[in-house]
């Protein structure tokens, strides 16, 4: 069958002063070479936290020790950033602080559910970002603990999550569990395969549209994270 496709992306611009989690660092970018000024070319230095925009947390962020950084190849391959069979789940918060996506929420969207192999999170919240960033940074909806167990356990074809709020989890809940959905994706040595997140993306241009396939290329920092962006192509 013959289509039409288009690619589209889910990552946000990276600029001073974009919005970032409170109390983490701001976005910097300065300009060091400046041929206003003489110099023979214009160049810029970025100082970006790994966590500020749309990036994707890599097992170290919580798991420490021997865990994998973004920069090892083996155990992050490539192919982790390669979804043939995105999905994009759209939950209704109700209107609820704090809301957890729940089991019941992903059974919701049928069989499709169990061949997918990246689960893209449409809370509604992406709405907030840039027209009122407090309601966007606070009582964002968040994947619940037990949905992450059984996304782990119950769908190994899934390489990674992904969602419309600043985390994937609430923050003071995983202070009070150990950061049990983080670790529950993240963690190496549970079953099936470690799970990519992306935090902080952009699911309107893929809102209604029949996903194709989807990838990433995040750069290979040596650290808990990279800032990337996020390739989805879909029929126009």
């Amino acid at each position: 069958m013959f289509f039409v496709s288009k690619y589209v992306e889910l990552g946000y611009p990276v600029y001073p002063g974009m919005p970032v989690y409170p109390g983490l660092p701001e976005v910097e970018l300065v300009l060091r070479e400046d041929q206003a000024k003489g110099d023979d070319w214009n160049g810029s230095v970025l100082t970006i936290y790994l966590h500020a925009g749309t990036h994707v947390d890599a097992p170290w962020h919580y798991m420490s020790g021997d865990a994998p950084k973004l920069d090892d190849v083996e155990r992050v391959p490539t192919e982790s950033f390669v979804y043939a069979h995105p999905v994009l789940i759209d939950i209704d918060p109700k209107g609820a602080q704090n809301y957890l996506i729940s089991i019941a929420d992903l059974r919701a969207i049928g069989a499709e559910l169990y061949e997918a192999d990246a689960l893209f999170f449409n809370t509604g919240y992406w709405k907030y970002r840039d027209r009122d960033f407090m309601t966007y940074a606070t009582g964002f909806p968040a994947v619940s603990p037990e949905a992450a167990v059984f996304i782990r356990t119950e769908l190994p074809k899934v390489k990674a999550v992904g969602i419309d709020t600043l985390s994937i989890e609430n923050i003071g809940n995983g202070r009070k569990n150990g950061f049990a959905t983080h670790t529950t994706f993240l963690d190496p040595d549970k079953p099936n395969h470690t799970l990519l997140i992306y935090e902080d993306i952009n699911p309107e241009p893929i809102i209604g549209k029949k996903i194709i396939r989807a990838f990433c290329s995040p750069l290979r920092v040596r650290g808990d994270a990279a800032n990337c962006n996020i390739i989805c192509e879909i029929e126009a």
